[in-house]
């Protein structure tokens, strides 16, 4: 039995349904991503005056965990900020005040109207190519409607102008197989599926990543209201992350009289920031609609286990701290108060390595913050162009051979802002360029 996984299939993908949890990547990261600080700075602060938001209130269960965390020694206090830091944090969300949800959708809105359709139910399904004087150049995509007839169209690139390209940007999963439904992949695998192989790139697919994450929930004897990701706790030197949220769930009391209570739920996370552990996406048919076959192959890597093992150790420490204990019911029988978990408790020895590896296989799940399968270096270049093909780059989370261990949307979303204002510069240069030439030529004709 596999993870369960969610696809944003609408005009915005994951960030119209995930957390919200807005914070940047580190520095350290950005360097060896190889980009220019000061645009991807200007790029992050451009996403921001539209997108992320502070807080205007910490929820009950959020403000309990940040104190939680400072009580267990995750230190320092930064209070709020956007920024990559160690230690306890307040960061921005993509949810404003009136809790409306602002998407990737809502930077369109500083599109220049005149220059840009936007095709709703429209469902990729390949992409189109010219093949001149043995050079494998993009000249469209091809797509169905994927609410009536599923007829398919294509749009073409206008070739008279200059730098004209396909940029794709269907994220870690839509991105790979849609250049493996094109016919650039691992050749035996397109066999499969009698695709024409038109580009052998072997590393289409290959080395994808997901952070997993061992979770700890909590009955609250107090009303907490619904609230998703708001504090952080950053620990560098073991790479994880610990997180919150709070739920409201009803439960049935007699399933005769239908009768029911509310039952307040708060829940603690502890993530893998930087996983080791790798897998790969294939496809399981030509259809573009199905999903292709996605394997992380969670903890295949020992230290990854050996990081979430230190991540229960974290929770422990915070079950015991005053800031959660404040959660706990009274058991009459022994007249103790405990935490009363729903489902899998917390190891009471965490000395005991099988029993807490065992609790992080069973509480085991994604936080959805899946990227690769498109790295830079082995199927685009440092220009995000994919290799041996002209006019066709990736622009996504499936560049991302290492995840910038926070939630990704923050950098994703930068990234597009960093490639747009860079190809834009790039044809300007290139514009100017042909106009020099051009005069050059008239001068010497005229000559």
């Amino acid at each position: 039995m596999g993870v369960q996984f969610y696809r944003g299939r609408v005009l915005g993908g994951g960030t119209a349904l995930n957390a919200g949890f807005y914070s940047r990547a580190s520095l350290q990261y950005i360097r060896s991503m190889g980009w220019n600080e000061r645009l991807v700075n200007e790029s992050y602060e451009w996403v921001e005056r539209q997108n992320a938001f502070r807080p205007k209130k910490l929820s009950r269960w959020s403000s309990a965990l940040g104190d939680a965390l400072l009580e267990a020694g995750v230190l320092p206090y930064n209070g709020y900020t956007v920024d990559h830091v160690e230690g306890t944090k307040i960061s921005a969300s993509t949810f404003d005040n009136n809790d409306k949800r602002h998407t990737a959708a809502d930077l369109l809105k500083q599109a220049n109207f005149h220059n840009i359709v936007v095709l709703l139910n429209a469902t990729v399904s390949r992409i189109l190519f010219n093949r001149a004087s043995g050079n494998l150049k993009a000249r469209g995509v091809e797509f169905m409607n994927s609410v009536n007839s599923g007829r398919s169209y294509q749009v073409l690139l206008d070739e008279t102008l200059r730098g004209s390209e396909v940029i794709l940007s269907a994220g870690s999963i839509g991105s790979p197989q849609l250049l493996l439904l094109s016919g650039i992949g691992p050749s035996q695998h397109l066999k499969q599926f009698n695709i024409p192989i038109l580009l052998d790139l072997p590393s289409v697919g290959q080395g994808i990543q997901d952070s997993p994450r061992a979770t700890v929930i909590v009955e609250s004897p107090i009303p907490l209201e619904i609230s998703s990701i708001q504090v952080a706790g950053i620990l560098h030197e073991s790479s994880l992350y610990v997180e919150s949220a709070s739920s409201v769930q009803q439960v049935p009391l007699n399933t005769t009289a239908g009768k029911t209570r509310t039952q307040y739920l708060g829940l603690i996370f502890a993530k893998l920031a930087f996983p080791l552990s790798r897998g790969k996406i294939q496809l399981k048919s030509r259809d573009p609609r199905d999903n292709p076959s996605v394997r992380y192959n969670y903890y295949s890597h020992p230290l990854d286990m050996q990081t979430c093992m230190q991540g229960v150790k974290v929770m422990a420490r915070l079950s015991k701290t005053a800031s959660i204990q404040q959660f706990t019911f009274r058991n009459r029988s022994s007249g103790t108060s405990e935490l009363r978990y729903i489902g899998k408790a917390l190891p009471k020895c965490t000395s005991d390595a099988e029993e807490v590896a065992k609790f992080c296989k069973d509480t085991m799940n994604t936080m959805w913050h899946f990227h690769g399968g498109s790295h830079i270096g082995c199927v685009i270049d440092r220009r995000y162009r994919v290799k041996g093909v002209h006019g066709l780059r990736v622009v996504d989370g499936s560049t991302f051979k290492y995840g910038p261990g926070t939630n990704p949307q923050a950098t994703t979303l930068m990234l597009g802002r960093y490639m747009g204002v860079k190809i834009l510069k790039g044809r300007k240069r290139q514009n100017h360029s042909q106009f020099l030439q051009d005069t050059m030529y008239s001068v010497i004709e005229d000559s």
